[in-house]
């Protein structure tokens, strides 16, 4: 009884196993090849078009001199002859000399001689060096002719290279070149162009490859073999990291247009609260205006400070309210005012005790004056904080380009801007400021440059001069 339940149990076990086992790899490679047969070719060939012709035209090796079958005297006689068209003779058959006699003579040769010698001991198709004197034959002759010597015939075969084009002659059915597969089915060489076999391929989990020591089953000049699971791994792979990747940058772009938001709520709110005290400020101000000459003395020394301060507030809650306002020009930090240099620039000067300016010519222009002033204050009290004595502002306009240049005659310990904005440079507190500055000015469209020995500081700023 046990024996008989072995018995009986042992096809089951085997079927079980079979269903669980994976597929075989000869599998893979029959269901690769249906559905080859039923993908659209390139390029089909009738086999029966190859086979009427000499086996001699398909072989590369017809191509170069035959001195397996002839000795080299006599193939430097036969090529010097056809050259010349004088000399000996003597060693040459009887079809070398009348071959080479109808082309130096000009003969005409028929059809079937062609068919009967096909191939020059010189290389090549004799039909080849026969039109090269007779081109008027080319439709005739064509059927001799060897299959490199008409490189577009038969959709390209004679491309193929040596190697393959050898495979193709002793009978193999399947070839790979410059990435396209041709295969021979049903009597006919077909090409499947790279975007059409490589999928089908991998589909079926499998690679061809020239032939190699590594060689599952051999497909005549190809090897065919299992796709290396750690491909299929390190593509899921990629594709993961891509798409995570992806969502990572959507999620930081995200964010920060969250912060911008977050950003610009703050600059609205602070700007509208800072309306009503500024309004509050002005009006104490005005009351001091109109009761100055009652004031005290130190009183009437520090009135001035005040309405300077608080005329700058104001002048930075309306360009925070431009900037902010939905019917400004996108990105514009201030409408431009009309301003004279040297007015805007002797104000400047009697803040700054001391300071030096030159002014080349004085002009007209369209300003963002409070972004203007706000940079060049910052680079003066930069020169006068970190520098030295004398302090120098020299100003020119040129061909739309306002320059501001702040030179002091100390010495940084820095080459570069980059150098000066860094936490660990001597010069470290004038970071803060020159990041403002460099911030404001590319929004301007402008340009900030730094030069030592002597320490200067450049404003260039596009600008247009009013009549």
């Amino acid at each position: 009884m046990g024996r008989l339940c072995v018995r009986l149990l042992a096809p089951i076990t085997g079927l079980l196993l079979g269903a669980c086992s994976p597929v075989p790899f000869s599998q893979s490679v029959a269901d690769f090849t249906a559905s080859l047969n039923q993908a659209p070719a390139a390029t089909q060939v009738p086999l029966a078009a190859l086979q009427q012709l000499d086996p001699q035209l398909l072989r590369p090796g017809s191509l170069y001199p035959q001195f397996s079958e002839t000795p080299l005297p006599i193939l430097s006689t036969l090529y010097h002859y056809q050259q010349q068209c004088a000399g000996p003779t003597a060693g040459l058959t009887d079809a070398m000399r009348q071959f080479a006699q109808a082309l130096c003579q000009h003969t005409e040769l028929p059809s079937n001689w062609f068919q009967s010698h096909p191939i020059s001991p010189l290389g090549g198709s004799t039909a080849w060096y026969y039109l090269q004197r007779h081109p008027q034959d080319s439709a005739a002759l064509e059927p001799f002719l060897h299959l490199r010597e008409r490189p577009r015939a038969f959709g390209g075969i004679g491309q193929l290279s040596d190697d393959n084009l050898e495979a193709l002659a002793t009978g193999q059915r399947w070839l790979l070149q410059n990435g396209s597969l041709w295969h021979q089915h049903q009597r006919q060489w077909r090409r499947y162009a790279p975007e059409v076999w490589q999928p089908l391929a991998r589909q079926a989990g499998m690679t061809l490859q020239a032939a190699s020591q590594q060689c599952k089953i051999s497909l005549g000049t190809l090897c065919a073999n299992p796709e290396e699971p750690y491909a299929i791994g390190w593509r899921s792979l990629l594709g993961v990291t891509g798409i995570i990747a992806l969502l990572s940058l959507l999620w930081l772009v995200w964010q920060r247009r969250k912060m911008q938001q977050r950003q610009r709520f703050i600059v609205q709110m602070l700007t509208h609260e800072l309306r009503t005290p500024i309004a509050q400020l002005g009006n104490v101000v005005e009351h001091f205006r109109r009761d100055f000459d009652n004031l005290p003395p130190q009183a009437q020394e520090g009135f001035g400070a005040l309405a300077d301060s608080v005329q700058r507030m104001r002048q930075m809650a309306q360009a925070s309210q431009h900037y902010l306002s939905a019917e400004g020009p996108r990105g514009r930090l201030e409408t431009p005012s009309i301003v004279w240099l040297s007015d805007w620039l002797t104000h400047l000067a009697e803040a700054y005790p001391g300071l030096m300016f030159c002014l080349e010519s004085d002009k007209q222009l369209a300003l963002p004056l409070y972004w203007t002033h706000l940079c060049l204050t910052n680079l003066i009290e930069n020169a006068y904080r970190h520098g030295r004595a004398p302090v120098r502002l020299t100003v020119g306009w040129h061909l739309g380009m306002l320059r501001l240049l702040v030179t002091d005659s100390g010495m940084l310990n820095a080459n570069t801007l980059p150098q000066l904005l860094s936490q660990h440079s001597p010069q470290a507190g004038m970071g803060l400021g020159l990041s403002i500055v460099m911030r404001v000015i590319k929004r301007l469209n402008g340009r900030l440059t730094f030069t030592p020995a002597p320490t200067t500081f450049t404003l260039e700023l596009p600008c247009d001069e009013t009549d």
